[in-house]
């Protein structure tokens, strides 16, 4: 089962992690709609793999794949 984590990084250069899904499909559908939240416009994704057998605390494995939008 693919593991990914969607994290957002703000313009100031923070970065927090949205959550973990399931699926590239779930996780392009939340980028989409935050995308659409004004607050948010400014914000970058991002979609990152987790690592297999990894605690979800622990970091995302670093293949980042950058969501356009």
């Amino acid at each position: 089962m693919e593991k990914l984590y969607v994290n957002e990084i703000r313009p100031n250069g923070e970065v927090s992690t949205v959550g973990l899904f399931y699926s590239r499909g779930e996780a392009e559908n939340i980028v989409a709609q935050l995308r659409n939240i004004p607050e948010k416009s400014e914000c970058y994704y991002e979609i990152v793999e987790a690592v297999a057998g990894s605690p979800s605390t622990s970091s995302p494995k670093q293949m980042r794949e950058p969501v356009k939008g």
